[in-house]
Formats: structure tokens, C-alpha cells, sequence
């Protein structure tokens, strides 16, 4: 006898927006989960916005493919573009998107002015002198993700599956040169991604990482956000830098999870000041009290 079907499955985010749009006009913004609506509600604390996190991203832009259709207004959906063309497709055909710019949220923040800041504050600035300042060394943590891009990127283009989050990132990383064990990474992948079924040889992950093997598309930012990454990726290395190559930290106290929360309390106001920003009011007709 098939399961009964919970009310989980009967929800619809599209059909909650319309019904909440009845008895409240207020700007709203669709975003993945509730770590977007907590930043993005510190940002834009000075405007009148509802927040409805799809706990997905694919049902956030379903929910917002449905309004539209709804001949909806004044909302906007918020996501982060990944490594695949989903989101770019849907930007083709949606007035709504407002993806966030770089490959997700971790990633703008990383790139922006909290990024330097949170280093500046966490690091050693004796160490990041001699090292050629606090800009330098942004750039060679960053250049540990380029091999990983690519792969990310090979992954979506392939339809590979491969387990990215089962590999421990950190024992492939050279902690006195700051970069990339690439083989023993790739080797490390191909071993956590055995059970899928189209993963490929450890010979065409290596030469996808180092770009022997051509993408069918460079993973870009539209507005110009680079170099392109995953932020938890880069927040994984920073926490490895600071232990050694630009601070005197303990493991326990630089955590992926810790350094994140450190990066969007310190975010939310570039949010708020960027361009980036002001497009996405635009977007919604949000206004602040003084406006």
C-alpha cells in the first residue's frame, strides 16, 4: 500500500506567497534558506520587506517562475548561481532573479571589503607584511580554488556526481606554500565518488583541474565578480591559512561554520551599500523610511 502523502507535499511556496499577498502588499524576496533571510533582514533593516525561504534553490525559482505566470509583482528571488546554467536559464525567461553575484553568497561577501576585513581581523598582520600585505594574501588562498572551479564546473557539465563534500580539502592543501595538492585531491575525489556511476578516470580529473581538458564553458560572473568560487571553499582554506601561513589560530576556533557566521555578520552592511543592493530595492519597490 503506497504511503499516505504528507502536508509537506501539498505545499506549495508560490500558492503561500499569493495567499500572504491578500492581506499584506509588502515588497518580498524568495531566498534559498533561512542563513540568506537572517543576512539579508539585517542589510535591509530599514525597509518594510517578507521574507520566504524555499528551503531549495530550485524551489525558489520554481515558486518565482509560478508568480510571475501569477502576473505578480514587487518580489524577487535570491539564489546563488552555482556552477551549473540553471539559474542563467532562468534569467533568460524571469524578470524576478537576483542571483547573488560570484558563485553564492559566501563567495560576494569574500570578494568584497567584509573579506579583507574579517582577515585583517582574525590574521596576523605581522605575518600578511612580510607575506606582501593583507591583498597578496587574499590572492593566494584564492588561487587554490582555481583548480577546484574548474572541477566543480567539469562536474555539472558531466553530470558526474562526484562527492565533493566527502573529501577532506584541508590534508590537500600544502600548509608552508599555501596551495593545492592537485593529484592527491583529484585522487581522493575519485575514491569518494566511486559509487556514482559516470565518474570519470583520476588521469581526466587531474587534467580538468589543471585545465588540460577544456570546459565547454568557463564558470563567469555577469557582473563581473572574480575569481569565480565556491565561498565555503574559500572559507575552508582561510581557516587553514590562519592556523600558520598568515595567523597563529587554533583549528578548533577558524571552523568553515565559524569563519561563515564571522563573514556575514561582517557582510550585511556591504550588502546593504553595494550596487548589488540597490538593484535588488529597485527590483522589488523597497524603500527605506528616509527615502
Amino acid at each position: 500500500m503506497a504511503a499516505s502523502p504528507s502536508l509537506r507535499d501539498f505545499d506549495r511556496l508560490a500558492d503561500r506567497i499569493r495567499l500572504h499577498r491578500q492581506r499584506d502588499q509588502r515588497p518580498l524576496l524568495i531566498v534559498e534558506g533561512p542563513s540568506d533571510t537572517r543576512i539579508l533582514q539585517r542589510a535591509f533593516q530599514d525597509c518594510d520587506i517578507a521574507y520566504f525561504p524555499a528551503t531549495t534553490r530550485s524551489l525558489a525559482l520554481e515558486a518565482a517562475e509560478k508568480l510571475e505566470e501569477w502576473a505578480q509583482g514587487k518580489f524577487a528571488c535570491v539564489v546563488d548561481r552555482d556552477f551549473d546554467d540553471e539559474v542563467a536559464m532562468a534569467e533568460q525567461r524571469l524578470r524576478s532573479i537576483h542571483p547573488y553575484e560570484n558563485a553564492d553568497m559566501e563567495a560576494m561577501l569574500a570578494v568584497s571589503k567584509a573579506g579583507v576585513d574579517l582577515l585583517l581581523e582574525i590574521g596576523s598582520c605581522d605575518k600578511m607584511d612580510k607575506l606582501g600585505g593583507v591583498q597578496k594574501v587574499t590572492l593566494q588562498l584564492m588561487a587554490i580554488l582555481e583548480p577546484i572551479t574548474r572541477l566543480r564546473r567539469a562536474n555539472a557539465e558531466n553530470r558526474w556526481g562526484l562527492a565533493f563534500d566527502k573529501v577532506d580539502l584541508s590534508s590537500k592543501i600544502d600548509r608552508k606554500t599555501m596551495t593545492l595538492k592537485i593529484r592527491p585531491y583529484c585522487n581522493a575525489l575519485h575514491e569518494k565518488s566511486s559509487d556514482s556511476p559516470d565518474v570519470p578516470t583520476l588521469q581526466e580529473l587531474v587534467d580538468h583541474a589543471l585545465g588540460v581538458r577544456p570546459l565547454t564553458c568557463e564558470p563567469v560572473c555577469p557582473r563581473g565578480s572574480k575569481p569565480y568560487f565556491r565561498g565555503r571553499d574559500f572559507l575552508l582554506i582561510l581557516g587553514v591559512a590562519l592556523c600558520g601561513y598568515c595567523g597563529t589560530k587554533r583549528a578548533q576556533s577558524v571552523t568553515q561554520e565559524n569563519l561563515e557566521s564571522a563573514l556575514r555578520l561582517a557582510g550585511a552592511h556591504e550588502i546593504r551599500i553595494s550596487q548589488w543592493g540597490r538593484e535588488l530595492l529597485q527590483l522589488i519597490g523597497a524603500t527605506s523610511p528616509g527615502t
